[in-house]
């Protein structure tokens, strides 16, 4: 019986191991996790950063176009959600096409700028007035 009982210690022993490893290998998964918020893959108010002169590309959402040589872009990653883009391309992109524009980046004046872009009446300015804009070089509409 020594001899028996010699062998079922060390067995009782291994048991609880056995047992984990059992019940770890089927239980049923753990809930799932929800995926977390998306974040902006570049940090907000890079266009705020931006020194006047710096080059700068974007890619948003053309917003609204206010002339053949002004729209507007909105994105989460930009200041304020929008930017003035100024081009003096064939015509601006039309709402709400995916655009990607490389710039320079300037400080706004519409009395400045109105005879180069032909940007007519101040009013749809305003908002941008002292602030910064992209004058595009290079203008990308992603189909």
């Amino acid at each position: 019986m020594d001899g028996r009982r010699g062998r079922v210690r060390p067995a009782l022993a291994a048991l609880p191991a056995v047992v984990l490893l059992v019940t770890g290998c089927t239980s049923p998964p753990a809930a799932s996790q929800p995926s977390p918020e998306p974040v902006p893959t570049t940090r907000p108010g890079t266009v705020a950063r931006a020194e006047v002169g710096d080059r700068l590309t974007v890619t948003a959402t053309v917003d609204r176009v206010i002339s053949d040589t002004a729209f507007v872009v909105r994105d989460v990653d930009l200041t304020d959600g929008i930017l003035l883009v100024l081009t003096t391309g064939p015509s601006a992109p039309a709402p709400p096409q995916l655009v990607t524009v490389r710039g320079t980046v300037i400080r706004f004046s519409h009395r400045d700028l109105d005879d180069r872009y032909r940007l007519g009446s101040p009013g749809p300015y305003r908002g941008f007035e002292g602030g910064r804009a992209l004058v595009a070089y290079e203008l990308t509409v992603r189909e």
